[in-house]
């Protein structure tokens, strides 16, 4: 296989002869996998290759390898001075080695890492058991909410039965008094869920929920961050259709800002979540609630003429894919915004906010300044409650100014 790559004979017959030379094809053979261009593909066998040697002379079996090794190797390499064709201080020998050692616990040639478990009270184990079958929360707010728990189980001790409200407060006091409101308001939520799975189970009494403190904030004080009409459409515009980047960020943007989806939402999408048949997508939001959406005719074509042209052919079922080898769904939702913000920036648009999220309050002003109801607003944005929806009530400026009254003008005496 590595012939797939390597053309000269020279440098064929050096890979052959380094120590780790036995684990390459197979390793080319995942490069190619991967969609690894020669290019790349070349530089990564090159670091393999560099890894094997330094591995060999300074550390033993390569079947021995580990994280702790690659993080020394990498500090090697600005100061390397190895003697094989092989050395070299690029950043892609310590990337290259990060993949190799990858593939090499993949198959089973390097042991797994062992993951010591976070010590956690058995009280924020049962939560985190009871939050996943109860209220449907995914594995990211648990990862927000269970060091909090933590937290507040190494302030009040585990005897839930002594907690009383002025401890349920001071907890709160303490935390708001050396964090900022996002901080604070974590904790309130994840305090307060905390509680109420302590009173289903009767460990302490349920009206201990309601002394958990608000975060002083005028309802729907806040404006909506948005970008108008004519600015999304320079974002859309500034996306090459006939491109794999462009073909595929046109297509996640649109669904942004016509159907108001959250990032999670987009990479979550798997190809089976599409109803051609029905124009139809199905999301699973928040507690893992299930809603089918309309598919627009423009936001169709978009995800077609990517799926058709561009999307890489490999054996994964979500819709969007990494366009840069390794290939692969995005690992989170953090691309989403990355490639938004890439967008916005391309189309000289001054935003209020860089991220997803963004478009999401886009497609709801939009919505509402075409006369859709907030009830259909709500539905498409999956909303559970109106209050949330009503937000975005405060953009329609024409509403405004048919109803406010023009100022006094100056002498004019008061009715």
């Amino acid at each position: 296989m590595l012939e797939f790559y390597i053309d000269s004979e020279v440098k064929l017959r050096q890979l052959r002869q380094c120590p780790v030379s036995k684990y390459l094809d197979a390793f080319a053979q995942w490069l190619q996998s991967s969609g690894y261009k020669q290019r790349p593909a070349q530089l990564t066998l090159r670091a393999a290759a560099h890894f094997g040697y330094w591995v060999s002379e300074h550390a033993g079996p390569i079947e021995q390898a580990d994280d702790k090794l690659i993080d020394t190797f990498a500090r090697h390499l600005p100061t390397c001075v190895c003697s094989h064709s092989f050395q070299g201080c690029g950043s892609y020998h310590a990337a290259g080695a990060r993949h190799f050692l990858a593939h090499l616990r993949t198959v089973g040639t390097v042991p797994l890492p062992v993951v010591e478990p976070v010590p956690m009270a058995p009280l924020a184990n049962q939560f985190g058991n009871w939050m996943r079958q109860h209220r449907g929360v995914t594995d990211g707010t648990l990862a927000n909410y269970l060091p909090l728990v933590q937290e507040f189980l190494a302030t009040l001790g585990d005897d839930t039965s002594t907690y009383d409200a002025s401890q349920v407060r001071g907890f709160i006091l303490a935390v708001s008094s050396h964090h900022g409101e996002a901080r604070t308001r974590s904790t309130v939520n994840a305090v307060r869920m905390f509680l109420r799975f302590l009173a289903v189970y009767g460990h302490c009494s349920p009206d201990l929920v309601a002394a958990v403190p608000g975060i002083a904030r005028w309802r729907l004080a806040s404006l909506p961050r948005y970008i108008d009409a004519a600015d999304i459409e320079r974002l859309i515009a500034v996306c090459d259709p006939d491109s794999a980047v462009g073909s595929r960020d046109r297509a996640i943007i649109l669904l942004l800002v016509r159907l108001g989806l959250r990032a999670g939402d987009v990479r979550d999408l798997l190809l089976a979540d599409i109803d051609w048949s029905h124009g139809r997508l199905r999301v699973m939001g928040k507690g893992r609630c299930e809603s089918w959406l309309p598919l627009p005719q423009e936001v169709g074509d978009a995800i077609l003429h990517y799926l058709e042209h561009f999307r890489p052919r490999i054996n994964d079922e979500h819709v969007f894919l990494r366009v840069y080898a390794p290939l692969g769904p995005f690992p989170s939702s953090g691309p989403i915004s990355s490639l938004v913000r890439r967008a916005i920036q391309r189309a000289g648009i001054k935003a209020p906010s860089m991220g997803a999220h963004v478009l999401r309050h886009s497609a709801a002003t939009a919505m509402l300044r075409q006369g859709v109801s907030l009830d259909i607003i709500g539905a498409v944005l999956r909303h559970r409650c109106i209050e949330s929806t009503a937000h975005y009530a405060k953009v329609d400026a024409a509403l405004f100014h048919r109803v406010i009254q023009p100022w006094l003008s100056e002498g004019e005496p008061p009715c």
